[in-house]
């Protein structure tokens, strides 16, 4: 995902792009935003800064390690969701929800999210999700639907569980039993001791699929 940031920042630089990291810590967009030459901002919008203009931002906002539990999910909600209001309103823009569980789910922000996923291509508005367990959980919920079939480019790692691959079938335009097929046969490769996933790719625009390997 962040390879293919690191490309639309380079071709398309007027894109606001900002990256939400709703973990208190994430060594992948810690290496990321450094590489990107993001500024990682903790409240929005960002605080003023003589002569900065950086390419884009890492919204990583402060935990309230002593309150309630309840208390850091509406900190944290509120800022993001003056940040997804920007990006949306603005347009000309790239946000990323990594992990997007905690944003939806976890925060309750899945109404904030559909707005951009559905209404988000008038707007110029892009939004990139990333999440690990496509059926959520029983206690919890789950991601919303609009983020399957609302998507122009889908990227699917190894799965071989029955209950997530049951969302394929949100995804339009697509046999979703092939999909399931392909899916549950991608390789694994160990990659400097972890394990990889090869990823079959989706274009809504044909559709076509491709499986990126490694």
């Amino acid at each position: 995902m962040y390879q293919l940031l690191q490309r639309s920042m380079e071709e398309y630089p007027q894109l606001q792009t900002v990256t939400a990291v709703p973990k208190p810590r994430d060594p992948a967009t810690t290496r990321w935003a450094g590489k990107l030459g993001l500024r990682t901002v903790s409240t929005w919008p960002p605080p003023y800064k003589p002569f900065s203009h950086p390419p884009g931002y890492a919204l990583w906002p402060k935990h309230l390690r002593s309150a309630d539990r309840d208390v850091n999910k509406k900190h944290l909600a509120g800022i993001f969701r003056k940040m997804l209001a920007e990006q949306y309103w603005q347009g000309d823009s790239i946000t990323v929800a990594d992990d997007v569980f905690l944003m939806a789910v976890i925060l309750d922000m899945n109404e904030e999210l559909e707005e951009i996923l559905t209404a988000g291509g008038g707007m110029n508005a892009s939004l990139w999700l990333a999440g690990q367990k496509p059926s959520g959980t029983a206690g919890s919920g789950s991601l919303t639907s609009f983020a399957y079939n609302s998507p122009t480019h889908i990227f699917i790692g190894h799965d071989p569980d029955e209950r997530n691959q049951k969302r394929f079938s949100e995804i339009g335009g697509v046999d979703p039993k092939l999909v399931a097929a392909i899916a549950a046969s991608l390789r694994i490769h160990n990659v400097n001791g972890k394990n990889v996933s090869e990823k079959l790719y989706i274009s809504k625009a044909g559709p076509y699929m491709a499986v990126v390997g490694l």
